[in-house]
């Protein structure tokens, strides 16, 4: 190699970026999500029977395989093993009662994967969460079906939800509610199979902090935000407080749903703006509204404005004295 010439050697080879790696992976984090899901899982089977895994598992099957056969007929790549699907389908299967007609769960399914995630270009591209916007569209068509609120076995009665209990603008909270370890443990209560034990939520939201997934900030901001409100509403009573934070699907989707890389915001500020308005929503949901599912409605308003949060909350860029403002083309 002479003076000034560049030696360029045959071996070596030229790859566009990135050039780092992680195992963080798509399907990895979901893995995880998978995971963290079979702690209320098991529990809602101790409660209400092997039932729940017949749900979960149609829950799984059917999303898996309404994503497998659009992506084959459109002829696009198959994405079914990043798990995304699974998530979605698990979710779904725990979003309903114990008395849910398994008919419901694949509607829901090809809802959430068809509908809200295929269709606007897959995994990362969805507006929406797809587990909530199927429990939302459920709730609202299909009602008398999936609102079949019953105890856990083996006295299982019809009953109604503890929010419903704590409805029509109450302050206070009737004898017909559980205590409140009753409501955090999951003992003899009516809802959707997943809400049933706020214990066996928590320690799947701890695994999930631990391993990196979730930003803790989210299910906490959410959660307390519900809990301030809701103690004002209720003149600082804490048993009115904690039984609207103990009730319902809220520390359920605050971290299963809430936290959705795809459908959430995604800079520092936006996701606490994010988390304090879905706890905002939730409150006046089931407060000003008198509707005990304020929870999905909450997220998916929020959902869409995200993008409208991160374009306003965007990180001050290192040397500048002002956000990036993006400008419209």
């Amino acid at each position: 190699m002479g003076d000034g010439q560049l030696f360029i050697s045959e071996k070596v080879l030229t790859t566009p970026s990135p050039h780092l790696y992680s195992k963080r992976t798509s399907s990895w984090i979901m893995q995880q999500v998978l995971i963290a899901l079979l702690f209320p899982t098991i529990a809602a089977t101790y409660f209400f029977g092997w039932r729940v895994v017949l749900m979960v598992a149609v829950g799984i099957i059917s999303s898996v395989g309404f994503e497998y056969l659009y992506q084959r007929v459109r002829g696009f790549n198959v994405t079914i093993y990043d798990y995304s699907a699974a998530v979605t389908g698990m979710l779904i299967g725990l979003s309903l009662p114990v008395t849910a007609p398994i008919w419901s769960i694949v509607l829901g399914s090809a809802f959430a994967i068809l509908v809200i995630k295929q269709l606007p270009g897959g995994i990362g591209r969805n507006a929406f969460n797809p587990a909530v916007a199927a429990r939302v569209m459920l709730k609202v068509f299909f009602t008398p079906w999936i609102t079949n609120w019953v105890t856990p076995e083996p006295d299982v009665v019809a009953t109604a939800t503890p929010l419903e209990y704590i409805g029509h603008h109450s302050t206070t909270v009737s004898n017909e509610v559980p205590s409140l370890w009753d409501l955090f443990i999951g003992t003899g209560l009516g809802g959707n199979v997943g809400e049933t034990s706020k214990l066996a939520i928590i320690i799947g939201l701890i695994y999930l902090v631990i391993r990196g997934i979730i930003n803790i900030k989210i299910p906490l901001l959410y959660v307390l935000t519900v809990a301030v409100i809701t103690a004002i509403y209720g003149d600082f009573s804490f048993i009115y407080m904690m039984t609207h934070v103990l009730s319902g699907t809220l520390l359920f989707a605050a971290t299963y749903m809430a936290t959705d890389y795809s459908s959430g915001a995604l800079t520092p500020d936006g996701k606490t703006i994010f988390a304090i308005g879905c706890g905002i929503l939730t409150a006046a949901i089931r407060i000003i509204f008198d509707f005990p599912g304020g929870v999905g409605f909450a997220i998916l308003i929020m959902n869409g404005l995200a993008p409208l949060i991160d374009k306003h909350f965007a990180p001050r860029i290192y040397g500048h004295k002002k956000r990036p403002v993006q400008e419209n083309s």
